[in-house]
């Protein structure tokens, strides 16, 4: 029902894309002690071409994975990539996982899914008035 109506969609895939990045960030957390682990991240969220896709415009675009010990690839055309350019350090492991980053990402995580949340139950409550439901 709340598919066709624009900010619900887009709301609906922004917080999607904020869980996958959760789920990343966590596995970078979790292996914040493994030797060679490189830190990953999903690449940020393009609203219009969300909508587009969403509409029909533009195809998904999904990882493939070309050997068979790699993890699953991302969901929804959320495009997960090895984060080491903007990683603070390396240990001498190889480990590029800053927990300090980490850290930091997730706080701003937890902002962006509380501000996607406020919307969308804006955009509800605006529903209901128009609905003449309390």
């Amino acid at each position: 029902m709340l598919e066709g109506i624009d900010v619900f969609r887009i709301t609906g895939a922004r917080m999607r894309h904020l869980a996958e990045r959760q789920n990343i960030l966590a596995q970078n957390i979790a292996n914040a002690d493994t030797p060679l682990y490189r830190a990953r991240d999903v690449k940020a969220f393009q609203f219009d071409s969300a909508l587009l896709r969403s509409q029909g415009g533009l195809p998904a675009l999904t990882l493939a994975n070309s050997r068979p010990g790699h993890l699953g690839g991302g969901r929804d055309g959320v495009t997960i990539a090895a984060d080491r350019a903007n990683a603070y350090s390396e240990d001498p492991d190889g480990n590029t996982v800053n927990l300090e980053e980490q850290m930091v990402k997730q706080a701003d995580l937890m902002k962006a899914y509380d501000l996607a949340t406020l919307v969308y139950k804006r955009g509800a409550a605006m529903l209901r008035t128009a609905v003449g439901a309390r």
